[in-house]
Parts: C-alpha cells; structure tokens; sequence
C-alpha cells in the first residue's frame, strides 16, 4: 500500500519537474545565447579616471539601445588601466593617448593580440590663477617651468597619472623622469591650488577640467591659457573643439578603446564608440574622433 502511495506520488510529481528541466534548459539557452552576441551580455571596461564621465554616458545609451547588454566602468590611474585588460579582470579599456613602452612590451608578449582603436580626441590644457596676467604660453616656456631651472612658477600635475606625464614630457621636449612638479592628489585639488596661487601653472586633462566632479565655482578660479604653436607660425590656440580636432592646439592627445577582438560584446561596444558613438563624444568632455556628417533638409 506505502509503495503504491510512493508510486503515485511520483509519478504526480514528473510532469511539473519535467516543465521546470525544460523551463532551465531553455533559460541556460537563452544566456548562454545572449553571452555571445555583440548587442547582449555582460562588458566591464576599465577606462582612464577623467573618461569615467563620458565612458559612463557611452554605456548607458549603448544599453538604452540594446537591453540585454549592460556595461560596467570601472575607473583608475593610467599606469592601472591597462594592466585590468591584461589581468582579465576587464573586457575592454578606454584610455588617453599612446601605450608606455612597458605596456608595449607585454602587450607584444601576449599570446592573444589586443586591437586598439581611436575613438576619440583629448587635450592637455593650462590653467593658471584667473588674477594671473599671463597672456599666452609656448612649449618651450613650459619646458622651462616644469624643469623648475630659472623659473619663479609652481608647477603642478596630478599624482600617479603616468599618461599625462608621458604626453607633457614628449611634447616639451623632455623624458617623463626629468619632469618637476608638485603632485596633487586629485583634479580638484590641483585646480584649487592653482586657484589660490597666482604664481602656479596646472597641466591637466581638457576632460577632467569639465568633468561633471569639478564645480563652476572651482573652475572659475582659474582660466585656460592659450597655447602657441610653432607650426601655426607663432599664432597661439585655445583648446577649443575645432582646434582640437585638427590639430592647431599643440597638446592634443587620441582616445583609444582597448579590446581582445575575440570578446564579441566588446568588439560590439567598440563599433558602436566608432559610429555612433561619435554623437555622445560630440556633446561631451571629448572631440570626436571623426567628422561627423550632418544632413540639411531644403525645402
């Protein structure tokens, strides 16, 4: 009698346990099928710390796009950014400018090859005090005053922003370790500082002097100078977009998005920053790295 209470109640039970191994196979179909699209699944990048802001944006529009895709970013200092992407712990990488020689080598020692793309355009910009009189600076001035030989500036950088460094020193003529300069420890500080002293000169990213983390109270504390360019005969530039985007201002730098072209979704997020993720670019931080085309209607 107990075995045939035993009986039927197992055989009550098949029909639902059969629904549910179906109902799991079909949902581990379906993950398994959006982990391998270029529109769905799941995509950390580890980006530059003044691109957190616009790398943000880029991230939620993409999702707003495609729904079953959601991307994380995850900030840090330049000498990290890199190394997050090669570590495994991210899919993709955002940052400002060219490698550093030691992320060359082990990218030329890695069995799976990283694609780079330019996707963007940035610029290094310096802002002295806005009491401060100085009209207009030239390269070699700065080469001057971030040797701190004959000259009665304050030089400051941010602390730990290797890239930066590395893009200043090349462009003034110097390697990055002859550089001298205060550290500071964040952007705002560094605009701060620049703010309370009018014989200190900042270099920082155009990007994180606009980023949504600094105030319009702290930044009318300084203002922009413009920078001459010898190429340009002498004729001195602001960092504006279009002087950015060819080439008048002498500090300009690419943004490029880091990626293993084997990972689809990342290679997904990488054509959407290409195309048409030049528009969020337009209205951000950042110069797009192409021109967009623009249609007018004539009636």
């Amino acid at each position: 009698m107990n075995k045939k209470r035993v009986t039927k109640a197992y055989k009550q039970l098949l029909p639902p346990l059969s629904l549910l191994l179906v109902l799991l196979m079909l949902g581990g179909c379906r993950e398994r099928s959006a982990a391998e699209t270029a529109r769905s699944g799941v995509l950390i990048v580890s980006v530059d710390r003044q691109l957190q802001g616009v790398a943000d944006i880029q991230g939620e529009v993409f999702s707003r796009h495609y729904p079953d895709s959601r991307i994380t970013i995850v900030p840090a200092a330049s000498g990290k950014t890199l190394m997050s992407l090669l570590d495994h712990k991210a899919g993709a990488a955002l940052i400002s400018g060219e490698l550093q020689p030691q992320e060359d080598s082990l990218v030329a020692s890695l069995n799976r090859p990283l694609r780079r793309e330019p996707v963007g355009r940035d610029a290094l910009v310096c802002i002295v005090n806005s009491n401060n009189r100085v009209a207009t600076l030239s390269l070699k001035e700065l080469s001057v005053m971030f040797s701190r030989k004959g000259s009665e500036t304050t030089p400051l950088i941010r602390a730990d922003d290797y890239r930066l460094e590395t893009l200043l020193a090349g462009k003034i003529g110097k390697k990055r370790e002859d550089l001298r300069a205060w550290a500071c420890r964040s952007d705002g500080e560094l605009i701060r500082r620049v703010g309370a002293d009018r014989s200190a000169v900042g270099v920082l990213f155009r990007s994180a002097l606009n980023a949504g983390t600094i105030s319009d109270a702290e930044r009318n504390l300084v203002r922009v100078v413009p920078l001459v360019s010898e190429r340009a005969g002498g004729k001195a530039f602001l960092p504006t977009r279009q002087n950015i985007f060819d080439g008048s201002y002498p500090l300009v730098t690419t943004v490029y998005y880091v990626y293993y072209p084997g990972n689809v979704l990342a290679t997904g997020f990488g054509s959407w920053l290409s195309s048409s993720g030049q528009t969020v670019f337009e209205r951000s931080a950042l110069v797009p790295f192409k021109l967009l085309e623009r249609t007018i209607i004539l009636k």
